[in-house]
């Protein structure tokens, strides 16, 4: 079953910064949308919750180096 859950990014500091989740997310297993938005931090995600789940979406921002926060 699909379920979108958001996130704050604190610390985007230009659009690349953006894209760069963006494409980190769109490879996490489960995944099915990514719509991130630079201006304002929020990104949110649709996935297959039988597949992934939101943490693994948090520990994927951390790893790009950004601090998520659930919206």
């Amino acid at each position: 079953m699909s379920e979108t859950t958001q996130f704050r990014v604190l610390d985007f500091d230009c659009p690349t910064c953006a894209s760069t989740v963006e494409r980190a997310l769109s490879n996490v297993d489960g995944v099915q949308d990514v719509d991130v938005h630079y201006s304002t931090g929020r990104v949110e995600v649709t996935y297959d919750d039988s597949v992934a789940d939101p943490d693994a979406f948090a520990q994927t921002i951390e790893s790009q180096g950004y601090t998520p926060q659930i919206a």
